[in-house]
C-alpha cells in the first residue's frame, strides 16, 4: 500500500504525526519515494520563483470602506428639495381656488366648525381614559409570599410593566447608537 498525497504533503511539512511510519516506507518503496522527492523538487521551484507585485490593488474593490456611507447625488438631493417647496407652494396657492370650486357642494350640508370637532376629539378621549378604570389587575394572592405592607399588587404589576418599557427603549437606544457608529 503506497502512501497518499496527503501524507507526503504532511510529512514535508513536518506536521504529520506518522514520521517513522512514513520513513520505514520510503526507504522501502521507491514508488513513494520518488512521488516524496518530485514533490520536494515542486516546492523548491516553486519558493525559488520571484514575487510579483500586482499593478492594482485588487483587494480594494471587495473590501468595503467602513468609513464611506452611502450618499445621494447632490443633485438628486437639489432635486427632490425643490419639488417639496415647489409642491407647497402648489398647495398654498391652489387652496383658494378648490375652496371657491367646492363651496356649492359644501352649501348644502352642515359642516362642523373646528371648535366642534375639536370638542368631540376631547370628548372621545375621555371616554377613552375613563374605560381604563373598569380594568382590574389580577391578584397576587396566590404567592408563596407576602407583599410588603403599602405595595399592592397593582402597583407591583404596573412596576415590573414600566420596568420592561424601560429596558425595550434602553435597549433600542443602544443597538440605535451602535448603528449610527458603525
Amino acid at each position: 500500500m503506497h502512501l497518499t498525497e496527503l501524507q507526503l504533503n504532511e510529512y514535508l511539512d513536518n506536521e504529520s504525526d506518522d514520521r517513522v511510519r512514513i520513513e520505514t516506507h520510503l526507504s522501502s518503496c521507491d514508488e513513494c519515494a520518488a512521488r516524496l522527492a518530485a514533490l520536494q523538487a515542486l516546492f523548491t521551484e516553486i519558493e525559488s520563483l520571484p514575487e510579483l507585485k500586482l499593478s492594482t490593488d485588487l483587494a480594494a474593490r471587495f473590501v468595503p470602506s467602513p468609513n464611506l456611507s452611502p450618499q445621494l447625488p447632490r443633485w438628486l438631493t437639489l432635486t427632490a428639495a425643490l419639488q417639496a417647496v415647489l409642491a407647497v407652494v402648489a398647495i398654498i396657492f391652489a387652496a383658494p381656488f378648490m375652496a371657491d370650486l367646492l363651496a356649492p357642494l359644501t352649501a348644502s350640508r352642515i359642516v362642523p366648525s373646528w371648535a366642534d370637532v375639536m370638542l368631540e376629539l376631547q370628548i372621545a378621549f375621555v371616554v377613552w381614559l375613563q374605560s381604563f378604570q373598569s380594568i382590574r389587575l389580577p391578584e397576587l394572592s396566590s404567592l408563596a409570599f407576602n407583599l410588603p405592607q403599602g405595595i399592592s399588587s397593582e402597583i407591583l404589576i404596573l412596576s415590573v410593566i414600566g420596568l420592561l418599557f424601560a429596558w425595550g427603549f434602553g435597549n433600542w437606544w443602544l443597538l440605535h447608537k451602535k448603528n449610527s457608529l458603525v
